[in-house]
């Protein structure tokens, strides 16, 4: 549930344990969606109305639930220290205590996976997979946008018919029908607020056989249509098309109005993917799924929308085929571009100049890696901070850093950042309070002789001094 308990707040507000003792729980679960389940001053949890740090996160709770929230003052704000909590009375009515920021400790919600739409054949198996960050680690939920109706809210390891959610948050819908198409929306909390995206999913109807494809010719499509956009101008007459969008081997719907200026517009989503997709065979058109044991491993699978094949964690039963015991399987069985030549990555600077318009430097070590498209997740053992000028990093002691990439090409990736195991120098920059870095970047393996070139950069206060120059 949104919100904090009081003591998470301040340590000097506790739940008074006499005026709820009939309302014991264990999680927040078994409390009204407007409580949580906390700590009592006689060692128990009790089901307590929700405090907020300020009326900021009070009014978007509000506004995310369509409800009213009102401010209540806090009847008892002691002062002494945590050692002997014991409030004098009770607490009769909800209270919210007010703190103008945010604990150190908490960072918000923020949802890393692009709302893509996706496209399925009925009978077929989707999935979307929700990935999230924040501290505490985000509640993650799944429901589906319904007209006139109240959306049913899943959470993990939930089933509802033939739709399931995972225990790691991705919602799979198996044999999917006409009427699963629609808006999926994934909802990450925790007590510092929350954030939502939709997913949208279409369903599309197999054609009969016999019946004939729109566009189709006993000559194959010229391949060049494929890669013309969409014809969007106005000729009168408008409909519902489809187009072949070739940098996400995907079709998507547009509004066509007979212009007739290129051939890249089909009546079906099939017609579109039979003259422009190349449709993966199966397993390796399949999703990536987890399965619902919790006997985890490391398997492979392949990705058509990265066209690689990329390491996911299995549950041990259940999943599809596409699950390979090494990336090797994998690209053995699936398409795999085995010869591309990348050039070498071009950082922005020079080392000194890089260093000096960063907002982070750092000496770590990759050990996870999450490819998307167009963008990525890296987690760093952080080994030495050289600089630090918006993150407080020097406070997160061993936590790993958690690094945004964006604009990320992953046939040719820059910088070219890896899980190997070398120490690397990686200079970037904060956004909104997280660390990214950009394909021009500068990333590469550390040295004995790079690593006092950076020391001394810091010790000589070298960058106010080029500061200094340019002013």
């Amino acid at each position: 549930h949104a919100g904090m308990c009081p003591n998470e707040l301040n340590p000097n507000l506790w739940v008074d344990a006499m005026s709820t003792c009939m309302r014991e729980c264990e999680s927040d679960q078994e409390c009204e969606s407007f409580e949580k389940c906390c700590p009592n001053v006689c060692g128990n949890k009790s089901c307590v109305a929700a405090r907020y740090i300020d009326k900021c996160y009070l009014d978007a709770e509000a506004c995310s639930k369509g409800i009213s929230i009102s401010e209540v003052a806090c009847r008892y704000h002691l002062t002494w220290p945590n050692t002997s909590p014991m409030p004098p009375g009770t607490t009769l009515h909800p209270t919210t205590a007010l703190q103008t920021t945010l604990p150190a400790d908490v960072q918000l919600p923020a949802i890393h996976t692009g709302p893509a739409q996706q496209a399925v054949f009925v009978g077929e198996t989707a999935s979307f997979l929700c990935e999230v960050s924040g501290k505490p680690r985000p509640e993650i939920t799944w429901e589906k946008q319904l007209k006139g109706k109240e959306n049913t809210v899943m959470r993990p390891n939930h089933v509802r018919g033939n739709i399931v959610v995972t225990n790691i948050g991705q919602l799979v819908i198996y044999n999917a029908q006409l009427h699963d198409a629609g808006i999926y929306t994934c909802t990450a909390r925790n007590v510092g607020g929350g954030v939502s995206s939709h997913f949208p999913l279409a369903v599309i109807r197999r054609e009969a056989k016999g019946k004939g494809v729109a566009n189709h010719t006993d000559l194959p499509f010229p391949a060049e249509e494929c890669l013309k956009g969409p014809d969007t101008d106005d000729c009168g007459e408008e409909s519902i098309s489809w187009y072949y969008e070739s940098k996400r081997n995907s079709c998507f719907t547009f509004t066509y109005s007979q212009c007739n200026k290129n051939r890249n517009h089909f009546h079906t989503y099939e017609a579109c993917m039979l003259a422009c997709g190349g449709e993966l065979a199966a397993p390796c058109s399949l999703p990536s799924l987890q399965g619902p044991c919790k006997a985890y491993e490391p398997r492979w699978a392949y990705n058509s929308g990265l066209k690689k094949c990329q390491s996911f964690v299995y549950g041990g039963c259940g999943g599809n085929e596409n699950n390979f015991e090494s990336r090797e399987a994998c690209e053995e069985m699936c398409p795999f571009p085995k010869n591309h030549h990348c050039k070498a990555c071009k950082p922005r600077g020079k080392m000194v100049n890089s260093f000096c318009k960063s907002d982070f430097v750092i000496l770590g070590r990759v050990t996870e890696l999450t490819e998307e498209q167009e963008s990525g997740h890296a987690l760093v053992t952080v080994e030495e901070i050289l600089k630090d000028e918006k993150m407080g990093l020097r406070f997160f002691g061993k936590e790993p850093l958690e690094v945004t990439l964006l604009n990320m090409d992953w046939n040719c990736p820059c910088p070219n950042i890896t899980t190997a195991n070398e120490q690397l120098v990686v200079m970037g920059d904060v956004h909104n309070g997280m660390a990214v870095l950009q394909p021009d970047s500068f990333v590469t393996l550390s040295s004995a002789r790079k690593i006092r070139k950076l020391r001394e950069i810091v010790q000589k206060k070298t960058c106010d001094f080029l500061k200094d120059i340019s002013g």
